[in-house]
């Protein structure tokens, strides 16, 4: 039992019926507007059982918590997308256990119908059932799918750490400059980031670290046949061990699955799906090869409102190989086995990319062989314990209060 009810006796929530048939694809669009038009459906234009669904969502939202079939109070947001609002769950237990769980809380605003909302419920239902027995460190899996009300959402681990976004974004700089000596602060300018004309870039070394751990995590997805669709800095985790997580599932595709409507975040998508509306487990090595580029770079290649339209995004990408170097500083420039891995990641020809994230990590070409040759330079270190050490000045230890 939990001591004080989420919801009162005023809190109006109708039970729904559910229909979770055959899977279909939604447009989830990308959050910034300025590259796609919301394509969201007006309140006005929705059937009753949307509409309904709609005031049970906004319900939750503003009761910060579930009652039914679990209790969980909701402290504060993690995060948000087009596809919903994350917050940190506090799961009242039985004789007082509380315990820390990341909830996603799906929003129907973005379907055409509640019967779409409940389909596209079903697919990812289907792929919690699937993803839930993967125990890779390297992947934050979804635990549960449950409905409340008609309102789907997933229980998942909550890191307790920040996004590759956060530590590109650089806002947690003064901090940590404030609680560390100078010789900490000389250490993590060497190892960590390169601080050059206001830009955040991050050292090689650590660039390398995190794309090998992201590569593990996607190898082991797309083993079990799942595109994740939507890899980007702000989808990728570095919790206070050092460790690096691969997060957000909900727009994760099985292979060669067919889209009716874009999916993911445009900015990172490879140029076949903007051609073609398939997503390949090539398509994923594309996107994390952008996500390399911006950690060496320090800079968002597409910044807000540039370019306006997919036609524009996708030539930018079709004509990128021949910048590539402009677009990088020296110490990346004059490093030509980064370069020539960079140029395979980012090729508009799926045929000139890595086959596998295994081959690009561990095969004669991969990361693994530019790690070895870090390491013969006297330049390697063991970037998770650099990486914790940083984390431990900026984050709480007891997890995300």
């Amino acid at each position: 039992m939990h001591n004080k009810p989420i919801f009162d006796e005023t809190t109006r929530i109708v039970d729904l019926s559910l229909d979770e048939t055959q899977p279909i694809n939604i447009n989830t669009g990308d959050d910034d507007p300025s590259i796609l038009r919301d394509l969201a459906p007006s309140a006005s234009s929705l059937g009753t059982g949307s509409r309904q669904l709609m005031a049970n969502y906004r319900a939750i939202l503003a009761a910060r918590g579930i009652y039914y079939p679990v209790a969980y109070r909701f402290p504060r947001e993690l995060g948000r997308g087009r596809q919903g609002i994350v917050f940190l769950g506090m799961r009242q237990g039985a004789r007082g256990c509380v315990t820390q769980h990341a909830i996603k809380l799906f929003d129907p605003g973005i379907y055409a119908s509640a019967k779409k909302y409940w389909t596209d419920m079903g697919r990812i239902a289907a792929q919690t059932s699937k993803l839930q027995l993967v125990k890779n460190p390297a992947l934050v899996v979804p635990e549960i799918y449950e409905e409340t009300n008609g309102i789907g959402y997933l229980q998942m681990e909550v890191v307790n750490g920040i996004s590759l976004r956060e530590l590109l974004d650089g806002t947690h700089l003064e901090q940590a400059r404030s609680r560390s000596t100078e010789a900490e602060w000389q250490r993590i300018t060497d190892v960590i980031f390169r601080l050059e004309d206001g830009r955040v870039m991050i050292q090689p070394g650590i660039a390398l670290y995190i794309l090998r751990q992201v590569l593990r995590g996607l190898e082991t997805l797309h083993a079990m046949g799942f595109v994740h669709a939507d890899l980007k800095p702000a989808n990728i985790m570095i919790d206070r061990f050092g460790y690096v997580k691969l997060i957000d599932y909900g727009r994760a595709m099985r292979t060669d699955e067919k889209m009716s409507l874009l999916l993911g975040t445009p900015a990172y998508m490879a140029p076949e799906i903007h051609v073609e509306r398939v997503a390949y487990t090539y398509s994923d090595l594309y996107s994390l090869g952008h996500v390399g580029l911006e950690m060496l770079r320090g800079e968002r290649l597409f910044p807000a409102g540039v370019p306006k339209t997919e036609a524009e995004l996708l030539q930018v990408k079709l004509d990128l190989i021949p910048r590539l170097y402009e677009l990088l500083p020296d110490h990346v420039r004059s490093n030509t086995p980064f370069m020539n891995l960079l140029l395979r990641f980012l090729d508009p020809d799926p045929a000139n990319r890595y086959a596998s994230a295994e081959e690009a990590e561990i095969g004669p070409n991969g990361l693994a062989m530019l790690h070895k040759q870090l390491t013969f330079a006297g330049k390697d270190t063991e970037y998770g314990r650099e990486l914790a050490g940083y984390l431990s000045r900026i984050i709480n230890p007891l997890g995300p209060m």
